[in-house]
């Protein structure tokens, strides 16, 4: 039960354009903004000034986190439909990506004009300005490093992206574990009924094996796109995943550390063993249980709010029980269910908007 938003995608991607006639190619944005970093340019003076402003604040601080970043100059072109030649757009599904001129040359960062572009453009930002150091790093590691930075650098944004990705990892851990707690009402409002606890596994639609993690760990980032034209959105989530346990072990210098250990050792890509040790996981232990406990308070509220239809449909099996007992109008008033968290603490159906009515229009 993905949504378009959980379908929305960014990409690094690698064009030659030595064969290209400028009569094949899209025209640049008409509005064209300077700025130290490179120029920015868009379908209006509006966008193209907010877009070089926020350029302005990400591109030190992208270049200041990222060990090994290139001191260089990008454009970036702000687009209604994202699109180097006349009549081949991107799929509405990607929201940004990144033209190459060769694999460490980054031409131009392209983004779609809507959207969550702070996060969008710092995403961006570390494909076009990541260096040469890091050529051993797995291609979908980049993906992982791009959404931690794009993180520390929008910490505003940070709940929503770590959300999102852990509901993108899900496929590779057959779903999270759910905990639903609710009151068996009792005869009367007076009688508080008696309390009752349900375990359950709220699982996306696709299912992803340790196998093909592991297949695509393997793959360098000019393979990978040639590989999965169409990186399926799981792949980002466990992506992210690794890269921010390393983050939060040791550093981005700890995994830069690992690619300068594997370059000097003669190896192409930094083997698979040491990602893991490094980020202190272990593909057999990412189940339902272990994905569950990654969640904060915070970034649980925000994935029910980014997937409520999926926890709506886990919430009405686990309440199946009640159905004979009590109305949707007394649901949520006597039953009081709620999800509990790993730390112990609840999350009430009734207090996420498109949760409650959801439950309320199927109960």
């Amino acid at each position: 039960m993905l949504t378009a938003m959980l379908r929305r995608s960014l990409s690094l991607v690698t064009l030659a354009l030595a064969g290209a006639t400028p009569a094949c190619l899209a025209p640049p944005p008409p509005i064209v903004v300077e700025t130290p970093f490179g120029s920015v340019r868009a379908e209006t003076e509006r966008k193209a000034s907010e877009m070089a402003e926020l350029y302005v604040r990400l591109a030190p601080e992208v270049r200041a986190i990222l060990p090994g970043s290139q001191n260089r100059a990008v454009d970036v072109w702000v687009q209604d439909e994202l699109r180097v030649y006349r009549h081949q757009n991107r799929p509405e599904s990607v929201r940004g990506f990144t033209l190459l001129a060769n694999e460490f040359d980054a031409r131009r960062i392209h983004l779609q004009s809507d959207g969550n572009t702070p996060w969008y453009l710092a995403h961006e930002l570390v494909h076009a300005l990541i260096g040469n150091t890091w050529k051993t790093l797995p291609g979908i590691l980049e993906e992982g490093l791009a959404d931690v930075i794009a993180c520390e650098v929008n910490p505003e944004h940070e709940g929503h992206i770590r959300a999102h990705r852990l509901l993108n990892a899900s496929a590779f851990t057959e779903g999270i574990e759910l905990e639903l707690a609710y009151r068996i009402p009792g005869a009367d409002d007076k009688d508080e009924g008696v309390p009752f606890r349900r375990t359950l596994i709220l699982r996306m639609d696709d299912t992803f094996t340790g196998e093909m993690a592991r297949e695509i760990l393997a793959t360098g980032r000019g393979d990978l796109h040639a590989r999965w034209p169409d990186i399926p959105e799981a792949y980002y989530g466990v992506a992210w995943l690794i890269v921010s346990r390393i983050h939060e072990r040791g550093g981005l210098e700890a995994l830069h550390a690992l690619c300068e250990r594997a370059q000097a050792a003669g190896l192409e890509l930094v083997p698979i063993d040491w990602l893991f040790e490094a980020a202190e996981l272990d593909l057999d232990g990412m189940t339902p249980r272990f994905l569950a406990s990654c969640f904060t308070r915070s970034e649980f509220q925000r994935a029910v709010f980014l997937q409520p239809d999926a926890f709506a449909e886990a919430a009405l099996k686990g309440l199946e029980p009640l159905r004979d007992q009590i109305d949707s109008h007394a649901l949520f008033r006597r039953a009081r269910p709620a999800f509990v968290l790993r730390d112990g603490s609840r999350v009430h159906l009734s207090t996420i908007p498109p949760l409650r009515e959801l439950v309320r229009a199927r109960w």
